[in-house]
């Protein structure tokens, strides 16, 4: 950051050295007869020069500074950044940093104190942190809540093409990176998955959560994996196995219970038959529903899509021509299942849906998720809603239902939602009725009805 003012300034310098050479040079001549008049002279032309040097280092220093500030803003960062900035935490440029990095969502690195503090601890740590991505080999990245890159390796800003401050999204799917910061978050510990990238290609990787709204690290690793970092190709369903699932009991309040609202599309005549085409999933636990944790896959059935499958859910032969098949995509569905309970109108027939083309697939023990039919649930709580389709289910609930647009991947997206907002309007209602827990739930689609403690009674 070398620009005019430092033109300026090391101009002036340079005129008050000179100056200053100028003056000793004629105080040895007029004086040199006064001892003393003399040394006097000449001792304040060097205090003078030794003052104009360290003007000169202290400016030269400050300008460093806002050179590295600058390049940490813009993004244009060359190498790992160790130094402390100059002028300690209270100085006039920490201050400036700290500015900036509020403005900018407390982006870190640049010293100690409130700049270099986040997940880490304070400047130190951090940059404790960069010394160890820069000397590991294998891709590393930082990310924050909102899936920006806090801080990466050289590794990783090669095999990703990112730089700090970008957003992962333009990288890899947000789906797949969201879904396995929600398992590493709930384990506790480090998990595996695989990513796809935005391009073609899929990456191993290992996800560890930083804590809530801290961010996670991602490692991907080169070596002793299946596939290797930044390899593409088929993904093999012996890559890793689904963690155990956690209980799910009956005693377990519905306002905790971790849910995935599932919308299937089949290549059948009729409407319980033929292979998975479509399928779209969103998160929700209790009435808290997570858009971003979704699924959205089209998936070639390699035969040609009968009119009437079509004219059920508008997924036809071109859309989904060209896609991968489903054992390809297994992995990602069985990631988003994994320890809910599925929900859904007329969820039965999409489990077994996905049962039979695991089947086909030749994909031993599915592992399916338990499911809770939300048509039942609706029947339950308004016996006049019994079968009702979907648009009667959404009037009678007040959930909005927007217009068929199954584009690409918003129609399985959009049906899911519909689901999940459906299914949180009748956790709502179910809570009016005193039905607070699975097993609760669970008896009053039977038929068998709620056993509710006097308290909970409306």
């Amino acid at each position: 950051m070398k620009g005019g003012v430092w033109r300026v300034v090391m101009l002036g310098l340079a005129v008050a050295a000179a100056a200053l050479v100028f003056l000793g040079v004629e105080i040895t001549q007029l004086a040199a007869d006064d001892r003393t008049a003399f040394t006097r002279g000449l001792a304040i032309c060097g205090l003078g020069l030794l003052a104009v040097w360290f003007v000169f280092s202290r400016l030269s220093r400050h300008f460093r500074d806002l050179g590295r500030l600058s390049d940490r803003l813009s993004g244009a960062r060359g190498r790992v950044d160790l130094e402390p900035i100059s002028g300690g935490p209270g100085g006039e440029l920490a201050r400036l940093a700290e500015a900036a990095s509020l403005a900018r969502g407390g982006e870190r690195g640049l010293g100690d104190g409130p700049l270099g503090a986040g997940p880490f601890g304070g400047g130190r740590a951090d940059r404790a942190l960069r010394a160890v991505l820069a000397l590991a080999n294998d891709p590393l990245l930082v990310l924050d809540e909102l899936g920006r890159v806090e801080q990466l390796n050289p590794a990783a800003a090669r095999l990703l093409a990112v730089e700090e401050g970008a957003d992962i999204g333009k990288s890899l799917f947000r789906d797949d990176l969201a879904r396995a910061m929600e398992r590493a978050r709930g384990g506790g510990a480090p998990v595996t998955a695989v990513l796809r990238r935005i391009e073609d290609g899929e990456l191993s990787a290992r996800i560890a959560d930083l804590g809530l709204s801290a961010g996670a690290i991602l490692s991907f690793p080169a070596r002793g994996m299946a596939h290797a970092a930044g390899l593409s190709g088929k993904r093999t369903l012996s890559l890793r196995a689904a963690q155990a699932a956690g209980p799910l009991g009956d005693e377990e309040p519905l306002a905790a219970l971790p849910f995935v609202a599932l919308w299937v599309a089949t290549a059948g005549v009729e409407p319980d038959s033929g292979p998975v085409i479509a399928i779209g999933t969103v998160r929700l636990v209790g009435s808290r529903i997570f858009p971003t944790v979704s699924l959205a896959l089209l998936i070639d059935p390699i035969d040609p899509v009968p009119p009437e499958a079509t004219a059920r859910h508008g997924i036809g032969t071109a859309m989904v021509a060209g896609e991968r098949p489903f054992a390809a995509v297994w992995p990602a569905i069985q990631d988003a299942l994994h320890n809910c309970i599925a929900v859904g109108i007329g969820i039965d027939s999409s489990v077994a849906a996905l049962a039979r083309s695991a089947a086909q697939a030749g994909i031993a023990d599915p592992a399916l998720p338990p499911s809770l039919d939300l048509g039942a649930l609706a029947a339950a709580l308004d016996p006049d809603l019994a079968d009702a389709p979907p648009d009667r289910l959404a009037e009678a609930f007040g959930v909005p239902r927007h217009p068929r647009n199954a584009s690409q991947e918003e129609g399985p997206q959009r049906e899911a939602l519909f689901q999940a907002e459906l299914a949180v309007a009748l956790l709502s209602r179910l809570t009016e009725r005193g039905i607070l827990t699975q097993g609760q739930a669970r008896a009053l689609t039977a038929g068998a009805g709620a056993q509710v403690s006097p308290q909970a009674s409306p």
